[in-house]
């Protein structure tokens, strides 16, 4: 899988979590931070089940 393929995967994921987390009300800053990380990572974890988070993480910092 190319760079530019991951990268729209991950923002992908990034804006899905950011739409169901923006769509309900928290209690607490720190709730609704802790749920998007689990919506993005559980949603990068369906879509790339191949792929490590390390070896994620350093395909999309390579230049």
């Amino acid at each position: 899988m190319h760079k530019q393929d991951i990268q729209k995967i991950v923002d992908a994921a990034y804006e899905t979590a950011d739409s169901i987390v923006g769509a309900r009300a928290w209690k607490t800053v720190e709730d609704a931070s802790a749920m998007h990380d689990v919506i993005f990572w559980e949603t990068l974890a369906k879509q790339l089940p191949d792929i490590a988070v390390v070896d994620l993480l350093a395909i999309l910092k390579e230049k």
